[in-house]
């Protein structure tokens, strides 16, 4: 349909003409306001540059990917996304991805609380969803009968939205919260939401800490210190919750900033060694290097 092509289109040139500013944030640039849209992945990557910088946006998405392969980065999660993978991002976190295959399929869904509002449904449906909340881990891996039970779902929202010639608003409402149920349901089973998620408002916090100081603070007194706990105890928390501990998570964090600004800015290295918040460039290179084992030089060298 023109009006999608239209909105995906728009939604790239968003991205790319603001990449210079760091995090863009889609709410004050992407102008073309929407309560719900549903797009196949295989039409947004279309002439692609198979990646997005880090972006942030109100709405809440769900994804499907049924085929291809990609890497997330989503608050302090970075992820492989391969066959059946479903990926929930909550509202206003940073987001990128890139190395997406070409052969990639699958489905993203936004919406925003005004839609449910709008549709006499309370938002308590969305603000009760442990899912939806950052600090939670955002992906599963799903088995064949699963994804196809997640497609369909999808395949009906699809339809209601791009082939009625008058939508049942209501209908996609129940369908999202469809989606939203299964996939907590699953999320719980293989992750222990429930269990886990007395503690969730301390990793949101971290969260939040962390994408507004990581590239001046690198160390995980600074954000224990806010957190009134022992750095011990927040990198064991977020290590249990994670996968990764506060340390890595900051480290993760600058890596993979420091490695889009290699290969998708022209910014001099000593240029983005103090951007980054690295006072010596030598121990900048150094700290690059212990991690991908080549200077910041080499490995920007490999994208020219």
């Amino acid at each position: 349909m023109k009006d999608d092509q239209f909105r995906i289109s728009e939604f790239k040139k968003a991205l790319r003409q603001n990449v210079q500013g760091g995090v863009v944030d889609l709410d004050k640039i992407y102008l073309h306001k929407f309560n719900v849209q549903i797009h196949r992945y295989e039409d947004i990557l279309r002439n692609s540059r198979m990646a997005s910088p880090p972006n942030r946006w109100s709405y809440y998405r769900i994804c499907l990917v049924k085929r291809g392969e990609g890497e997330l980065l989503t608050g302090i999660h970075k992820f492989k996304v391969r066959k059946n993978t479903l990926y929930i991002i909550p509202s206003r976190v940073i987001t990128s991805s890139k190395n997406w295959t070409t052969d990639t399929q699958g489905y993203v869904l936004l919406f925003n609380i005004e839609f449910f509002l709008q549709n006499n449904f309370s938002h308590q449906f969305i603000f009760s969803k442990k899912i939806l909340n950052a600090a939670t881990q955002p992906q599963i891996y799903l088995t064949d009968d699963q994804a196809e039970e997640f497609t369909q779902i999808f395949e009906n929202i699809l339809f209601e939205k791009k082939h009625r010639e008058t939508v049942n608003y209501e209908l996609i409402a129940v369908k999202i919260l469809e989606l939203l149920i299964l996939s907590e349901r699953l999320f719980e089973e293989q992750h222990g939401v429930k269990e886990d998620f007395t503690y969730i408002e301390i990793i949101d916090r971290f969260v939040d800490l962390l994408d507004n100081h990581f590239a001046s603070e690198h160390s995980v007194s600074f954000y224990a210190e806010r957190l009134a706990i022992h750095p011990n105890h927040l990198n064991a928390l977020i290590k249990k919750h994670t996968g990764l501990s506060a340390k890595e998570s900051i480290q993760n964090k600058l890596l993979l900033e420091i490695k889009y600004l290699l290969h998708s800015t022209k910014l001099p290295i000593k240029q983005i060694s103090s951007q980054m918040g690295f006072n010596d460039p030598n121990y900048f290179t150094t700290f690059f290097k212990r991690s991908e084992n080549l200077s910041p030089v080499s490995y920007r060298s490999a994208f020219v």
